[in-house]
C-alpha cells in the first residue's frame, strides 16, 4: 500500500492533483488507514498512472477519468489514443476569474482550491502554458490597477510557488538524463515561470538543479561545477535582466567551454556566446531542450569534462 506522498512520486504528479482527481473526477477511491490517511493499492497506482498518461497526451481530466471508469481505456500500460479536442477555453477562463476573485478577497483557501483545480485541467505543461502563466499575468495587472491588494497578490503568488515546488519534487524520481542547471541571473526575482520550466524539464527525465532567482555570476560557476552539468538555462524575465544575463553567459563560456547554454523567458534573446534561445511555451521549451541535450551529450560535448579541467 502507498501513502499519498509515495503515490504522487510514483505516478509523477502532485498530492494536490491526486486529491483533485479523486474528489472532482472519481478516478479512484483510495482506502483509509486506521489513522484516516489515504492509502493506494497497486491497482489504484496503475489507474492513476494511466490517468496521468492520458492527461499528458492532451486529454482533459474529465474525459480521461470517464474513459478509464467505463473501461474504454485499459490501465495495463498499453498505447493511448490521442484526443480529438483541446481543453475547454470557457473552463480555463472561469478558473482564471475564480483565482483572481479569490486573490482580491485575500481568501487563501479559495486560491489554493482553484489553483489545484486549474493545474488538474490537463497535463502540467499544458495547464501552466494555457492557464497558470496567463493567470499570473492577469494577477499582476489586477494589482497594478488596484483591483487586488498587495496582500492578495503576494498570498496568491506564494500559493503558486508552493504548488510548483511540490510538482518539482514529485517529478524527481524520474530524473535520470543529462544534468541541467536552471535559474535566473543576478538581480532577477520573478522565478515562477523558471520553476515551472525546471519542473517540465525534470518531468522529461533530466537531472535538474534549480537555483531560483537572483543567482550571482560566480554562483552559476559553482553550481555548474558541483552538478557536473551538461547545460545551463538562464530564464530572463525582464529587459532589465539582460545585462546581467549576458555577463553570466560570458563567464560560463569562459570557464566551461563544453557547456551547452540556453535561455528562456520573454527577454532571453540576444545574449551572445552562441546561446540557444528556447521556445516561449514551457512545454515546447522542455521538449526542445531534451532533444538538444541528448544530441549534445551523445556527441561527447558535456560539461563534465570541461568542469573537471577548470
Amino acid at each position: 500500500m502507498f501513502t499519498i506522498k509515495h503515490a504522487a512520486r510514483v505516478v509523477g504528479v502532485t498530492e494536490a492533483t491526486l486529491r483533485t482527481w479523486e474528489r472532482r473526477y472519481g478516478v479512484v477511491a483510495p482506502e483509509r488507514s486506521e489513522g484516516g490517511y489515504r492509502v493506494y493499492d497497486p491497482t489504484a497506482i496503475a489507474t492513476l498512472s494511466a490517468m496521468r498518461k492520458l492527461v499528458d497526451a492532451g486529454w482533459s481530466p474529465a474525459r480521461a477519468a470517464a474513459a478509464i471508469r467505463t473501461g474504454e481505456i485499459p490501465v495495463d500500460g498499453g498505447p493511448l489514443p490521442i484526443p480529438g479536442s483541446a481543453s475547454d477555453a470557457d473552463t480555463v477562463a472561469s478558473h482564471t476569474q475564480a483565482f483572481l476573485d479569490a486573490a482580491a478577497r485575500v481568501d487563501a483557501h479559495a486560491v489554493e482550491a482553484v489553483l489545484d483545480e486549474g493545474l488538474a485541467l490537463s497535463s502540467f505543461e499544458h495547464a501552466v502554458d494555457t492557464w497558470l502563466l496567463p493567470t499570473l499575468v492577469a494577477l499582476g495587472q489586477g494589482w497594478a490597477r488596484g483591483d487586488i491588494d498587495v496582500a492578495g497578490e503576494h498570498m496568491a503568488s506564494h500559493a503558486v510557488l508552493r504548488r510548483l515546488s511540490a510538482a518539482f519534487e514529485a517529478a524527481g524520481s524520474r530524473a535520470r538524463g543529462p544534468k541541467v542547471v536552471v535559474g535566473l541571473p543576478p538581480g532577477s526575482q520573478h522565478e515562477l515561470g523558471a520553476l515551472a520550466f525546471a519542473t517540465a524539464v525534470r518531468r522529461r527525465g533530466l537531472d535538474v538543479l534549480y537555483l531560483g532567482g537572483d543567482v550571482p555570476e560566480a554562483s552559476w560557476l559553482t553550481a555548474v561545477r558541483a552538478h557536473h552539468a551538461d547545460a545551463a538555462v538562464l530564464c530572463v524575465v525582464t529587459a532589465a535582466d539582460q545585462p546581467s544575463a549576458r555577463n553570466t553567459v560570458r563567464l560560463l563560456k569562459a570557464h566551461h567551454s563544453g557547456l551547452f547554454v540556453a535561455s528562456g523567458g520573454a527577454f532571453g534573446t540576444a545574449l551572445g556566446g552562441d546561446v540557444h534561445e528556447l521556445a516561449y511555451r514551457i512545454g515546447d521549451a522542455a521538449g526542445e531542450l531534451d532533444a538538444l541535450l541528448h544530441a549534445h551529450t551523445a556527441g561527447g560535448q558535456g560539461a563534465g569534462t570541461a568542469a573537471a579541467q577548470d
